[in-house]
């Protein structure tokens, strides 16, 4: 139970950012080179993104990736 609420938290910011920065899933895939639906899996919680798509999505909403992803770093 308490992994469902850490991921619903984590894919919350990826949409909150998203939000934040003006960027649609689309925008993102062409900023990103992940495709919108991929992006749309991790947000909501059926795909892990490797450390090369966090730091990609990071980067292109202007945010540290350990914001964005932060149960990753916590282990």
């Amino acid at each position: 139970m308490m992994n469902e609420v850490k991921t619903m938290i984590k894919n919350e910011r990826l949409r909150q950012a998203r939000f934040f920065a003006n960027k649609p899933q689309i925008q993102l895939w062409l900023e990103t080179g992940i495709h919108y639906s991929t992006i749309s899996r991790i947000e909501c919680g059926y795909l892990q993104p490797t450390e090369e798509k966090k730091v990609k999505l990071a980067k292109a909403l202007g945010v540290k990736t350990d914001w964005l992803f932060p149960e990753e770093n916590s282990k």
